[in-house]
């Protein structure tokens, strides 16, 4: 946070000198005699006195904000994009949003303190991790595939995903704490690793309500062979809008 610094003008006052003619007893010349003024050594009343005031201002207070993209909050049943294996369980995927800091308004830094995710289907409380880091790629326009290479991690942590065997689609918010520098783009990762042998899967949720930026996925092995994040829409899924919401304060 920026502070500001108050600062007042010296001010320096001085007092008047004054002459007075005296006679010295001859009629002769008049003599000038101090009165309190001239040189401050001499015990004269001059005054030079300056007052500097530096007083910092009180710090303002950090503001509360969500970062999203999504236009709705609402998890559909239909809506997720994810690779499987031929077992039922998921393969691994890792989903993503890129929050351009600027584009929300925040003009300093963000400390994050949640990420929020939609779970569309769950199974075997399934453990993924969500990863915060910065992206230094071209964000303007929004490209159809990101570069995993231009990704510098911050932090992660770790979530057991509730089984939703008996539950509607739903989302969950996990706290994790993370500075994002002034200026960034700050990427947003949500991976699930291969559960292959294991009956667990984790799809992630999401909504067709609109959003103003693409998700993207990113699906390494098996069939679905993407070994870079792909926008949804250019993996022909234009109506899988990934759910997935940032909080924190500026």
């Amino acid at each position: 946070m920026r502070r500001g610094r108050l600062f007042a003008v010296s001010i320096v006052c001085a007092a008047a000198c004054a002459a007075a003619g005296k006679d010295n007893g001859n009629g002769g010349d008049p003599i000038d005699a101090p009165t309190g003024g001239g040189d401050p050594d001499s015990g004269g009343g001059g005054m030079d006195s300056s007052v500097t005031t530096d007083a910092p201002m009180a710090d303002a207070a950090p503001v509360t904000i969500t970062l999203t993209q999504n236009t709705g909050t609402s998890i559909g049943s239909n809506n997720s994009i994810a690779c499987g294996n031929p077992d039922g369980t998921t393969a691994e995927n890792s989903w993503y949003r890129v929050f351009r800091l600027a584009d929300h308004g925040v003009v300093g830094g963000l400390r994050v303190t949640a990420v929020s995710f939609g779970v569309q289907e769950a199974l075997g409380l399934p453990n993924v991790q969500i990863k915060i880091g910065t992206y230094s790629g071209n964000l303007v326009p929004p490209p159809a595939q990101l570069d995993t290479g231009l990704i510098t991690p911050l932090t992660s942590a770790t979530f057991a995903v509730p089984n939703t065997a008996n539950t509607a689609p739903t989302s969950v918010t996990v706290p994790i704490t993370a500075n994002v520098p002034a200026l960034s783009q700050m990427i947003v990762e949500i991976f699930s690793p291969d559960m292959n042998g294991t009956s667990k899967y984790f799809y992630l949720g999401g909504n067709a309500t609109g959003e103003s930026k693409p998700g993207y996925l990113r699906a390494p092995t098996g069939a679905c062979a993407t070994p870079q994040p792909r926008s949804t829409t250019a993996l022909g899924f234009p109506t899988s809008h990934l759910f997935i919401t940032v909080a924190g304060t500026h």
